[in-house]
């Protein structure tokens, strides 16, 4: 009889995690309709599933069925949901008071959801559900609040120092009119790095450049074609209109080899890179090569 009981639970187990199964197949295919029915079977007014009362509330939601759909929402706010559905679940309320006029309501639960961690910028720039919103002064910065979440750097003064070289060059020897090569510069990683492309008729390369974590320097890391063509310029600070490395090399008897590398900022079309060395301990300096960047039209 024990056996025979624990076979039956076992079996009941199964069947009703094959139907939540099922119901969840028809809320990924956005099947709404028969969603809700599968959901209605199996949560009972007892239940505390968060992740799936909060499901059948979108469900309800995308059938229209916005008083329904609420209750359920609230109902997965009770049921001690992580942050990541409660971050859900509060964007869902939001997106329901945008539809019903809610205007306060919508930016209280939109706050409370960026608090748990909503960070879905595409929802906000796209969903149709916060088109009654939209033009309220308090989205905007509730979006510029998002973006400044998922791109860090983008609101960093620091990493928007060397902004001024991003674009796409023509590249000449400086006082001269025959070009040397071309660089394009890209803001990459959310505006975290600089990446630059570098070609020219002896050589090519590339480097990023960022914030260091460490350090608080900017920091460029250079890889070209030619032999020994790896290189760190480090302990770049942007001052007086002008980003400043410092690098250390060795020569093929292995005596150090000191560098400065800078680039000026001359204006929205302008930048001159400068390289220089010093193998005396910085008694007297080389210059290894003065450049122009032309930005190109």
């Amino acid at each position: 009889m024990l056996f025979c009981g624990f076979v039956n639970l076992l079996q009941a187990q199964t069947s009703l995690s094959v139907t939540m199964s099922r119901a969840d197949s028809f809320y990924y295919a956005f099947d709404w309709k028969n969603a809700k029915s599968y959901y209605e079977r199996l949560l009972k007014d007892t239940s505390h599933d968060a992740i799936h009362l909060n499901r059948i509330a979108f469900a309800n939601q995308n059938l229209g069925n916005y008083t329904i759909a609420n209750t359920y929402y609230q109902r997965a706010l009770l049921s001690n949901p992580n942050l990541a559905v409660k971050a859900s679940i509060l964007s869902r309320m939001a997106r329901v008071s945008a539809i019903l006029n809610k205007t306060d309501e919508a930016f209280t639960n939109l706050d409370s959801a960026i608090i748990a961690g909503y960070i879905n910028l595409s929802e906000i720039d796209t969903s149709k559900d916060f088109n009654n919103i939209r033009n309220d002064s308090r989205f905007k910065k509730t979006r510029e609040r998002v973006y400044g979440i998922v791109n860090p750097c983008m609101a960093n003064p620091q990493a928007r120092e060397f902004d001024f070289w991003i674009g796409e060059w023509d590249v000449y020897p400086a006082g001269a009119k025959n070009i040397v090569g071309h660089s394009l510069i890209q803001l990459v990683s959310s505006g975290c790095a600089l990446l630059e492309n570098w070609t020219s008729p002896l050589s090519n390369g590339k480097s990023l450049n960022f914030v260091d974590g460490i350090t608080h320097r900017w920091k460029q890391v250079w890889v070209g074609s030619y032999a020994n063509g790896i290189q760190d310029f480090v302990n770049g600070e942007y001052k007086d209109s002008a980003m400043r490395f410092t690098f250390e090399n060795y020569d093929a008897q292995g005596n150090k080899i000191m560098g400065r590398f800078i680039f000026y900022n001359q204006g929205p079309n302008q930048v001159r890179q400068f390289n220089e060395t010093s193998n005396d301990g910085g008694k007297i300096w080389v210059t290894s090569y003065d450049f122009t960047y032309v930005r190109k039209k």
